[in-house]
């Protein structure tokens, strides 16, 4: 209000500089970071997201190991980021396909909480934050518009008639319908570090992106026998690069996939976060490519596929894309379907602190080759990197815990949070 006792020409001079330091405020610093940072930060907000292993849940996956047509629908452990936090709630963006249907809606599989299912969220200091109550009853096909509640889904996982909106779990073939994104929430009292987000309108064709995620090696075949796995309990954290090859408007029809790249992610990175080379998030990782081999089945990302080449992301085809390229989700188009539905969450924009950074930091061999390669079929040992740092020894101990043990973390919360390794 000062600028009213003044002249009117200190007015403009004063409004002019109010607005140049607002712009400079608003506009957070570019400044491409290393492949260590970018895992770093990358290390300290990708989650592991799964499913409670029940008695009856774990008995089921037993019986279907080896059934191709049912393994990959039985027990999906993905991932996710941390991207907002409000008081002691933190905001997880993931991809709706990691929350199947017939988990929600399966009473028989959480006989312990009366039928309600609950999963586990694993962060980087290997807390588990078991969150209650995730079933939304929106089913599948989604029915009614989302609420800001412990699951936000766009999108929805069952297995569905060729063709058709019936359900067939039996026979029918695994599908996702609507926008495949989704938010889930947990409660901690611990201070994790929040992802910033970019603008992926500033990512351009043979830019590099950097891709985090849990892969789940059983759900690839083994390089030596050429055999799809079988159980394997140890899981590790996969930092994947690799270069844009091509971008579409985010549209439902393509179940909101917008942003293509050579990579060498895999199954059970789904929801990962996708980082530009300045360190923030701009997509959402849930599709590989139609050619990479899968066991259990792969997911329908729609279409037919098509048999043409993509060169550099000349073609803007859905279709020929996603058969030679893995995809991700588009922040903006998720923010703007936050907008559309009135759900108030702020942000961050500006990278966490230089200290915060150096904390998480993992020493990666061979970076200088890594850092070189630019061909579009990566060599994964020099266009990936899997964090010692970030293992988990064996999956299904992490995610087999007994209500008695939980540990509250608020007392009127949904979340609770039980430290397994």
């Amino acid at each position: 209000m000062l600028y009213f006792f003044i002249k009117k020409t200190q007015k403009l001079s004063i409004f002019i500089g109010g607005i140049f330091l607002s712009c400079l405020a608003s506009t957070p610093t570019v400044a491409e970071l290393s492949i260590e940072e970018i895992n770093s930060i990358a290390r300290q907000t990708t989650v592991l997201i799964a499913p409670a292993l029940t008695p009856e849940l774990r008995q089921d996956l037993e019986e279907n190991r080896n059934n191709p047509l049912q393994k990959s629908g039985i027990w999906n452990p993905g991932s996710g980021v941390i991207i907002a936090k409000t008081g002691n709630k933190y905001y997880v963006l993931t991809v709706a396909h990691n929350f199947i249907q017939r988990h929600l809606d399966s009473k028989q599989y959480w006989q312990q909480l009366g039928g309600i299912p609950y999963y586990g969220i694993r962060t980087y200091d290997g807390k588990v934050h078991i969150v209650k109550d995730v079933n939304d009853h929106r089913g599948c096909p989604l029915k009614g518009n989302p609420k800001l509640t412990v699951l936000v889904r766009f999108g929805c996982r069952d297995r569905f008639i060729a063709g058709t909106d019936i359900v067939e779990r039996s026979i029918g073939t695994d599908q996702i319908r609507g926008v495949d994104l989704a938010i889930v929430t947990f409660k901690s009292t611990n201070n994790y570090t929040v992802a910033p987000l970019g603008d992926p309108k500033q990512v351009n064709i043979n830019d590099r992106v950097y891709i985090s995620g849990w892969p789940d090696p059983e759900r690839e075949q083994d390089p030596q026998t050429g055999r799809c796995r079988n159980r394997v309990a140890r899981r590790q954290r996969r930092l994947a690069w690799g270069l844009v090859r091509g971008k579409i408007n985010p549209a439902p029809e393509h179940l909101g996939y917008s942003i293509f790249y050579t990579d060498e992610t895999a199954a059970g990175m789904s929801g990962g976060p996708v980082f530009d080379s300045n360190g923030r998030v701009v997509g959402s990782h849930g599709l590989g490519s139609q050619s990479k081999p899968l066991c259990g089945g792969s997911l329908e990302a729609g279409g037919e596929s098509d048999s043409d080449n993509v060169s550099s992301g000349e073609s803007l085809d859905f279709n020929k894309l996603q058969k030679r390229y893995s995809s991700g989700q588009n922040v903006n188009y998720f923010e703007s379907l936050l907008k559309e539905f009135d759900f108030d969450l702020t942000f961050r924009r500006e990278l966490p602190r230089p200290e915060v950074i150096k904390a998480g930091i993992t020493y990666i061999k061979n970076l200088e080759v890594a850092s070189s390669s630019g061909q579009v079929e990566f060599d994964a040992s020099e266009d990936v990197f899997n964090d010692p740092n970030d293992v988990v020894d064996d999956i299904y101990k992490l995610y087999t815990f007994e209500l008695e043990n939980m540990i509250r973390d608020e007392p009127s919360g949904g979340a609770e949070s039980i430290l397994l390794d």
